[in-house]
């Protein structure tokens, strides 16, 4: 059983640097919201390490980006980012970022980490996620409540 209120937290590790990048997103919308004339109830963040940047498109109209890692051009305080999205968010997100050409939406990340665990763990209720992902293992490997762990394959 997945809660829906479950707290869910991403990171891309990168050679030798962690990205977490529910932080990004969060990141992204909050940027876009203040550059967007517009509310914004929906964004897509495109993570492209090797420009240390996250491209964003906001209500599929805005776009611009973000650093990876804070600097001077941020508008939003990155102070008081959380770096956890709510499952049960009202913004409608997605995260993508590219590996070797092939893309990868870290929603089906999360569809696959919280169908292993059902399967093997039915009687127990999700409530935290941590997702590491690796590119060059090309896997994303779990903690569920602080105990369970285990991986997926990044790609289906």
């Amino acid at each position: 059983m997945v809660n829906l209120n479950a707290t869910l937290r991403i990171y891309l590790q990168y050679y030798e640097k962690e990205i977490n990048l529910t932080r990004l997103v969060e990141k992204a919308y909050h940027e876009g919201s203040a550059r967007s004339a517009v509310p914004v109830h929906e964004i897509e963040v495109y993570v492209k390490p090797e420009d240390g940047r996250a491209y964003y498109v906001a209500n599929c109209v805005f776009q611009s980006y973000v650093n990876l890692w804070d600097s001077d051009r941020d508008i939003y305080d990155c102070s008081e980012l959380s770096g956890e999205i709510n499952w049960n968010n009202e913004v409608k997100h997605r995260l993508i970022f590219e590996y070797r050409g092939q893309q990868c939406d870290c929603d089906s990340i999360i569809k696959r980490v919280a169908e292993k665990y059902a399967n093997i763990y039915s009687a127990e209720t999700l409530q935290e996620v941590e997702i590491y992902v690796r590119q060059e293992h090309e896997a994303a490997y779990y903690v569920i409540n602080g105990r369970h762990t285990g991986s997926v394959s990044m790609f289906a």
